[in-house]
């Protein structure tokens, strides 16, 4: 299929209509995360299980992104993301309506297929439209302005609490928020075709490590935002300061996505992907001694926050960079499918490593995944250039 010929206003157009969509939806996501945790811990609640509950919402990743691409073609872009936000403000509805940690898993399970959905199809939608020499700054733009919003989410829980209704009813309000500006995309968007255009083995030949990269993300993601407070508490932190630590790790995570943006358009993304995950790794070793004092904590949680958020920037470009027309859509098929799949196994193995390690068991989980991760991305490295990577 032939890429969609747009005009450059249609382009900007498209990119400001799905930037500013999927980060509305992410300011709900930074908010549900670590809110239903939070949650399930006040209900006695053991971490096996909220880890296994979180799951179920990374469970519908992996079971709705092969369908995403399809789902799009029968509904068309616009009316594709509608029909998310509205499942999404359902979701949110029946959490506090039915506020049963098994009820939740179905539930759960929803609001991951509609928020997955969405992402999908809006970064498929940037990384399609954007002109190639400036796709660095253009999704560091975006990503500045969608981890802004979801860095805002766990600081509505200071205001809310998390109890009762009200952080449920803020949340399906932004959701619903995230539909404004759609109609301004004005034949902005892209003809995402049919992910069936690349086997995965394929895929994999093409680029493992940028593809690998989305799993150790979803890992990292789902495990912070799910545990990074119960982290925090267990080590002595109160509910407060722990949800701050989440919202720390989102502002480093946010202020890096320009000038990594801007940084990998101008050396090989390939070696920066690799400094990032080295990074994660010793910033995650270092974490269990950095917790202990606040002169070391907050500096070390914004680092990791911006390593993490340079690992989704670099990763994401990488897709632009190795796939064209409408392998980009197969490529962001197989990162849905792997970042489910990292979100699913993410807070199981934090949940089960905290049961046995507490409470240092969840950056555990992370250095395992980064020193497996590393060899595959210095051997793509020393691929040589142009072949696969």
């Amino acid at each position: 299929m032939a890429e969609t010929v747009l005009t450059a206003g249609q382009r900007w157009r498209g990119v400001a209509a799905a930037t500013g969509c999927i980060s509305i939806v992410g300011m709900m996501t930074g908010l549900t995360w670590p809110l239903l945790s939070l949650r399930l811990d006040a209900q006695g609640v053991d971490s096996r299980l909220i880890g296994f509950n979180a799951a179920a919402q990374a469970l519908a990743i992996i079971v709705i992104a092969p369908l995403a691409p399809r789902l799009v073609g029968r509904l068309g872009v616009i009316r594709t993301l509608a029909a998310c936000i509205v499942a999404a403000i359902a979701s949110l509805l029946l959490l506090p309506l039915i506020p049963n940690v098994y009820a939740w898993f179905p539930i759960r399970f929803l609001l991951g297929a509609a928020v997955s959905t969405i992402f999908i199809v809006g970064e498929t939608w940037i990384v399609q439209v954007s002109p190639r020499e400036m796709r660095g700054r253009i999704v560091g733009i975006f990503g500045f302005v969608w981890a802004g919003c979801f860095a805002a989410g766990p600081s509505i829980i200071r205001v809310t609490g998390v109890g009762g209704w009200a952080p449920f009813l803020v949340g399906a309000a932004i959701v619903l928020a995230a539909a404004l500006p759609l109609p301004f995309a004005q034949g902005g968007t892209p003809t995402i075709g049919s992910a069936g255009q690349l086997r995965i083995g394929k895929l994999f030949r093409a680029a493992p490590a940028t593809l690998l990269a989305v799993f150790m993300l979803a890992v990292l993601d789902s495990v912070n935002d799910s545990f990074l407070p119960l982290y925090g508490i267990r080590n002595g932190l109160d509910q407060a300061t722990a949800v701050t630590s989440l919202t720390v790790l989102l502002a480093g995570l946010t202020l890096v996505q320009l000038p990594v943006g801007w940084l990998s358009d101008r050396m090989d993304r390939r070696r920066l992907l690799i400094a990032v995950v080295v990074a994660i790794v010793g910033l995650e070793l270092l974490l269990p001694l950095a917790i202990r004092s606040s002169w070391t904590f907050w500096p070390l949680v914004a680092a990791l926050g911006a390593a993490v958020g340079s690992l989704w920037a670099v990763s994401l470009i990488l897709v632009g960079e190795r796939f064209h027309g409408a392998d980009v859509a197969a490529a962001n098929t197989a990162r849905g499918v792997l970042y489910g799949v990292g979100s699913f196994c993410g807070p199981s193995l934090a949940g089960w490593a905290l049961q046995l390690w507490d409470p240092h068991g969840m950056p555990a989980v992370i250095v395992i995944i980064g020193v497996l991760f590393l060899p595959v991305a210095i051997l793509a490295e020393r691929a040589p250039r142009g072949a696969p990577a």
